[in-house]
């Protein structure tokens, strides 16, 4: 009963989601509240993943455990801005400039940590796969849209170059949507084999 009960549920809110989509004149007030429910358990959900982390990492400090000066500081961000939020708002412009001020570098880090495994990876391909058209056709592609990036060639102000240029930076938001595409269809498969009660994973 405890691994049935979730999966009916699953199962009973994905056949109404579906129905009340298809005929959402009719259902259109039920599923608002049905979402109203979703947002609800979602940010209860939340809060209890956030609760049970900080008390992760508080048992750390208190064990003394190694590396416990991260858990520190994020313990010591995390009641930063949540009491400044408290204080002075959402909306507060300080407290906004304080948040920027803090993700943006750590963004930057992340992007460029990235760019440096990307790289490594790049790398390896080479190596493993030695030169081939694949690899050659990557490392080309890599370097030509590095090359666009620094914005070296929009400074020649060349009216052919820059149209060849437009185009180019069009591709990738071509396999961008690609990308969304495979993601789309890939929940499309998580949420049918929950559906038909195949996906179990939060009762194992």
């Amino acid at each position: 009963m405890k691994k049935t009960l979730p999966i009916l549920v699953a199962v009973l809110t994905a056949v109404f989601i579906l129905a009340a989509l298809i005929l959402r004149p009719q259902l259109n007030g039920w599923l608002d509240v049905v979402l109203n429910w979703a947002v609800v358990t979602a940010s209860a959900a939340l809060l209890v993943a956030v609760a049970t982390l900080l008390l992760t990492h508080l048992r750390a400090i208190l064990r003394g455990q190694r590396g416990f000066i991260y858990s520190i500081i994020l313990i010591s961000a995390f009641l930063v801005s949540f009491i400044g939020a408290l204080v002075l708002g959402l909306e507060n412009s300080a407290y906004l400039r304080w948040v920027a001020a803090v993700q943006l570098p750590l963004e930057t880090s992340l992007l460029g940590l990235a760019a440096l495994v990307m790289t490594g990876a790049a790398l390896q391909i080479f190596r493993s796969r030695g030169w081939s058209l694949l690899t050659i056709s990557f490392g080309i592609s890599a370097l030509v849209f590095l090359v666009i990036s620094l914005g070296l060639l929009q400074a020649l102000n060349i009216p052919l170059l820059s149209t060849v240029i437009a185009y180019l930076q069009r591709l990738p938001l071509i396999g961008a949507r690609g990308l969304l595409i495979g993601i789309g269809i890939g929940a499309l498969l998580t949420g049918l084999r929950v559906l038909f009660g195949l996906e179990r994973s939060w009762g194992e």
